[in-house]
């Protein structure tokens, strides 16, 4: 890995240990919980309007919009990949 990547790493895991220490970690879980309803709903989707032609990939940026935005995040993956094609 690069320096950047591990930079961003370390970042990271630093900005965790500190929510864990002033016990703020309630929001990460509500994030993370959300991550998993949305791409079981993007699954879902992907499989009902595939045939369409319209599926929204999984990944960590789509799961990251869907944990961070909720249901407007959901519908803003499809909206966009409509106006995309």
């Amino acid at each position: 890995m690069s320096s950047f990547m591990w930079l961003m790493v370390a970042l990271g895991v630093g900005f965790l240990a500190y929510l864990l220490y002033t016990r703020q970690f309630g929001w990460i879980m509500k994030v993370m919980r959300n991550m998993a309803i949305g791409v079981a709903g993007i699954l879902i989707f992907n499989l009902m309007l595939g045939g369409f032609g319209l599926s929204v990939g999984i990944n960590a940026v789509t799961a990251l919009v869907v944990g961070l935005l909720g249901a407007p995040g959901f519908l803003l993956l499809y909206a966009a990949q409509m106006m995309i094609g």
